[in-house]
């Protein structure tokens, strides 16, 4: 398990030794779950850190319609929404299943509050990984108050161009980008063809071309 929890990014920089050193005493537990088991319900208190050591997950948000709209995959060594371990409004933003076997690692609350005495290292990681888990709730939410498709996928690629240039690589495949949108693979990909038509983009694959980005713009505003 230590060499598992390791490749965790919560515990960056810490040894073997010191890891062994920091959970010992501590208060945790192993559970196994089989394809299709749901570890957590949207709207479950938070009240413990649970890291996969085996396997992956994913989480989906349910909408206002009961539609189940997947917000991520998550894999082994990873946790589960560790910015919603504190605050008042501690609950799961999402429903997390069984993408496969699944090994997981549950933690207390009170047990990391006894690790961030322990190893200020990962009381840093922590809350490292807390912002960064903030942020793609945060562009999950910016992306799903566009109506249509085109608009959503005119905004994902005018904020991979603010670092790549009128020339990228999609970070997502077809399927990975249509689960994010919430939205078929075909309807994506069809979309994705009209704008190509209209002389928005050329598309190769994973490789993107905006030829006409002030119109992109228009289209977000």
């Amino acid at each position: 398990m230590i060499e598992i929890l390791l490749g965790n990014p919560l515990f960056r920089g810490t040894s073997p030794d010191e890891l062994a050193q920091n959970i010992e005493g501590i208060s945790y537990q192993i559970k196994s779950y089989k394809k299709g088991d749901i570890l957590a319900f949207q709207g479950d208190v938070c009240n413990k850190l649970i890291i996969l050591l085996k396997g992956s997950v994913r989480g989906e948000m349910i909408d206002y319609s009961g539609k189940l709209i997947k917000i991520e995959d998550i894999h082994a060594p990873r946790a589960l929404a560790p910015l919603f371990l504190f605050g008042t409004e501690n609950k799961y933003p999402v429903e997390v299943t069984a993408n496969e076997d699944v090994e997981a690692l549950s933690i207390p609350k009170e047990s990391i509050l006894i690790l961030f005495q322990r190893n200020k290292r990962f009381l840093e990681n922590y809350l490292n990984t807390s912002a960064n888990y903030a942020k793609t709730i945060s562009d999950k939410l910016f992306f799903l108050s566009f109506k249509n498709i085109k608009q959503k996928l005119a905004s994902y690629i005018l904020r991979l161009s603010a670092s790549a240039g009128d020339k990228l690589v999609m970070d997502r495949s077809q399927q990975e980008l249509a689960d994010y949108f919430g939205v078929s693979r075909p309807s994506l990909a069809r979309e994705l063809a009209n704008m190509q038509e209209e002389g928005l983009i050329t598309v190769d694959r994973k490789h993107i071309a905006i030829i006409n980005k002030e119109k992109l713009k228009e289209m977000i505003r």
